[in-house]
């Protein structure tokens, strides 16, 4: 029998959705105790011999495998000792989890249940909860941009095929729903107006779709809207390259595409750095000397070009090395030339702390 705690909402649904899944909880003795959140979630008590009548269901149902995964970042149950028996619902997004304690004794009877969020994926077999990718400072970047403009793209990662050693590389995967994905990034909206603008692969090209040029499938470039009020010291743009099959999402230094107050849409004055130092040496140089010489591409990350560009006011080019010893600290040495009358020379050093 249960309690009068199962009328809470969220408790009902995951009682239900137990039944749906062949572990129905009625016709067993049990109390519910503390909900959870992040996933959703509840614990309950089974008397005994009711928890052995559970974890026979749990070992005679298909639908269901073994699969010892705790929840991530803070499981109360493993800092508190507790051991269990873990089934997870198999070939399904938002799958449930039940956990059924073992260890210590006293601990014997009490049991929960969750829902995976959608992002951890579906659950096959023996893998260790929720994907790594997750807690990757790479993809969680990528991931907070594409949030602030109504994007979860969680939901639209079906296999993580590669996170990259930075944001420029950005993250590779398989897509859930093609269609669904690429809806929802012509459906993406700033508030003064458009946030992508989409390469033409038909009719001749003008200056912004050459820029297109080594994007592979449907590419998508974030605009960089400038209305005269606005200034940042933040010129990176978001990149997509979409296709049913693999996709690329990664964010570019410095923006491609520029829009006006007029709404008119132009090819950025960061155009030429971009493609020097993010396309040629970091994209192309890159994967020729990884491929041909089998140089890591660490070596590669760490170097840039810099051309005339928005934050050196068009005004220096040159070469130089980076580093990011820590996430928040950026160390860079530079040998940089003037253009025009201050056509000097020098070396620089900077450390960038971030807060």
């Amino acid at each position: 029998m249960g309690t009068g705690s199962d009328n809470v909402v969220g408790v009902n649904k995951l009682r239900l959705k137990l039944r749906e899944a062949g572990l129905p909880l009625e016709g067993l003795k049990y109390k519910v105790g503390k909900q959870f959140w992040e996933p959703e979630g509840f614990e309950f008590t089974c008397q005994d011999p009711d928890q052995d009548k559970l974890l026979t269901m749990a070992v005679r149902n298909r639908k269901f495998g073994a699969n010892d995964v705790g929840l991530p970042n803070h499981d109360p149950w493993r800092e508190a000792g507790i051991t269990s028996l873990g089934f997870s619902q198999r070939g399904v997004y938002n799958y449930l989890h039940l956990d059924i304690a073992s260890d210590p004794p006293e601990r014997q009877g009490l049991c929960r249940v969750y829902i995976a969020p959608e992002s951890w994926g579906r659950w096959r077999e023996a893998i260790e909860g929720p994907p790594s990718y997750l807690h990757n400072e790479v993809y969680l970047t990528i991931a907070r941009r594409l949030a602030a403009l109504g994007i979860t793209i969680g939901d639209h990662i079906d296999t993580m095929f590669e996170v990259g050693a930075t944001t420029l590389d950005g993250i590779t995967f398989s897509p859930r729903a093609y269609r669904r994905l690429t809806a929802a990034v012509e459906d993406a909206r700033r508030a003064n107006g458009q946030t992508f603008i989409e390469g033409k692969n038909t009719g001749s090209p003008d200056a912004i779709d050459l820029s297109f040029l080594a994007t592979s499938g449907r590419g998508f470039r974030e605009i960089t809207w400038r209305d005269g009020a606005s200034a940042t010291l933040d010129f990176s743009a978001l990149h997509l390259a979409l296709s049913p099959l693999r996709c690329n999402i990664h964010i570019d230094e410095f923006g491609v595409v520029v829009g006006g107050p007029d709404g008119q849409m132009s090819l950025s004055p960061n155009a030429l750095h971009h493609i020097a130092n993010e396309l040629v040496l970091k994209s192309i140089i890159k994967e020729f000397l990884n491929d041909k010489l089998g140089i890591s591409p660490w070596y590669v990350d760490h170097l840039f070009v810099e051309l005339p560009n928005t934050s050196n006011t068009f005004s220096r080019f040159g070469v130089g090395v980076e580093a990011r010893p820590w996430r928040s600290v950026k160390v860079t040495a530079s040998y940089t030339c003037g253009i025009g009358d201050g056509s000097d020379c020098r070396k620089m050093f900077s450390l960038v702390k971030s807060f």
